[in-house]
């Protein structure tokens, strides 16, 4: 009797610890425990595929900045010197010249190649940007999927360590009365089987923790056994909106999968990648049709100095007239010292030979055709499984929303259960395994409620991913 009374205690005890083995929604995140929010911060910051993509955005802008500076011309100085030999004509009055060009300008610009470069690049950092926010997407979601799996392991090793200690007292009072012929060898056995069971079902629960703990320490770029302490209220900060989630209709369900696949052809970042894809491969294939359906156009010039270095012009025509006239003339051709020189050069190149068919251009402007043409099936593919994604992640959250409701009932009718079996069993009215039952349904029933808020918080965020938001903004 003394032992029947110990086991009741004992099971009243561990109902009123297993009704505070979930922490409120209300609670405060305690000193030195990470909240969902500052997890999710240190794993985009030490994700090394979020700052490879974060530098490739960067690396797309200097792409544009490189084709801009196509407008900027070549600009130079330079300084040479020229020795030259003839007998006859203007270079045999000299023997060479140097020359010091101050300023050397040059700029040739096809116009249709430009601008097509240009919007392929303004595409491809457009495609860069939505490959960050691809990438940041996936790192919040596993950093979510971790830190709630991390929690549900740690309620789960709570309940199956209650359960434990109920049924190994149970075992002991069972074993007891095996032996002074009070409990038969069937309860015996069932009741050794049973807390053999939960033992195991905690020795998962504990693997599954810290298997968890340690993926989520690699994913914070942390050491594998750094200590971990998260905010163990955050897995039931779902407020109130369960209850209105539930209560949705069917009719109101499609009509917000519209809504939300609508929004999703807008925002989801796969979907705007294809796209900026194949409006840079049509510009890409514009760009090398550019090179012969429109001329080039060059400019250059140049500024400086110029000295000749004249020869003796030696001798004389024996004519006083002669010789003066040949000098003059020798110094308007053939000045002396430095003097000022400059030169503009302005026209356009026209590559009419690529108009056949064997020249390259054609070639590769018809693999960025047939390039762009793949897009489109691909965006085909794409943009049914994002309505896929968005109708199975909405239903998802629906139906842990009803499982929250759902198991909040059972838990309370589990409850009731254990406290009927116990004044029963207290009164001699059913045996020991029934009791046993009821205390292994309430057990069931709470970790069911915590699987449903598991559910319920990842849904969430998956179903924001699908749409192409942010988290938080659900």
């Amino acid at each position: 009797m003394i032992r029947k009374r110990t086991f009741i205690i004992l099971l009243t005890c561990l109902a009123a610890a297993a009704d505070g083995a979930l922490p409120a929604a209300g609670d405060t995140t305690p000193p030195g425990a990470l909240g969902l929010r500052e997890t999710i911060a240190l794993a985009l910051e030490s994700n090394n595929r979020y700052r490879i993509a974060h530098e490739k955005v960067r690396e797309s802008n200097l792409k544009v900045r490189e084709v801009w500076g196509k407008l900027w011309p070549d600009l130079s100085s330079a300084a040479s010197g020229t020795r030259v030999g003839a007998d006859k004509g203007m270079l045999s009055l000299t023997n060479g010249q140097y020359d010091l060009k101050f300023v050397r300008c040059a700029i040739s610009v096809n116009p249709g190649a430009f601008y097509n470069g240009l919007k392929a690049s303004q595409d491809g950092y457009v495609s860069s940007v939505n490959e960050e926010r691809r990438v940041k997407a996936d790192t919040i979601i596993q950093t979510i999927r971790l830190y709630y799996r991390i929690q549900l392991a740690s309620e789960i090793i709570k309940l199956r360590t209650d359960s434990i200690r109920a049924l190994e007292e149970n075992l002991r009072v069972v074993t007891t009365g095996y032996r002074a012929g009070s409990f038969t060898r069937l309860d015996f056995l069932r009741a050794k089987v049973a807390a053999a069971n939960e033992k195991t079902r905690l020795i998962i629960a504990k693997n599954d923790y810290q298997s968890a703990v340690a993926a989520m320490n690699i994913h914070l770029g942390r050491e594998i056994d750094s200590r971990l302490e998260l905010d163990p209220s955050a897995i039931t900060a779902a407020g109130a909106e369960e209850s209105d989630i539930a209560g949705w209709s069917d009719d109101e369900q499609k009509k917000r999968v519209t809504a939300m696949v609508a929004e999703s052809m807008k925002n989801r970042p796969e979907l705007i990648q294809v796209q900026s894809k194949k409006q840079a491969l049509a510009h890409g294939a514009a760009l090398e049709e550019s090179l012969y359906m429109w001329p080039t156009v060059f400019v250059s010039g140049e500024y400086g100095m110029t000295k000749l270095m004249l020869k003796d012009p030696g001798g004389s025509t024996g004519d006083a007239s002669a010789d003066l006239a040949l000098a003059a003339l020798g110094k308007t051709l053939s000045p002396e010292g430095w003097y000022r020189s400059w030169m503009v050069t302005a026209g356009a190149t026209y590559r009419w030979g690529g108009y056949s068919p064997l020249d390259q251009g054609h070639a590769k402007a018809d693999q960025l055709r047939s390039r762009e043409r793949q897009t489109d099936l691909e965006m085909e593919d794409l943009v049914r499984d994002v309505k896929l994604e968005v109708q199975h992640g909405l239903l998802k959250l629906v139906s842990s929303s009803n499982a929250i409701l759902s198991q909040k009932e059972n838990i309370e009718s589990a409850e009731e259960s254990l406290r009927v079996a116990i004044i029963q069993f207290k009164n001699g009215v059913i045996d020991n395994t029934k009791l046993l039952d009821a205390n292994v349904e309430l057990t069931s029933a709470r970790s069911m409620y915590i699987q449903a808020l598991y559910d319920y918080q990842t849904s969430k965020a998956e179903l924001n991913r699908a749409i192409g938001r942010d988290y938080f903004t659900f």
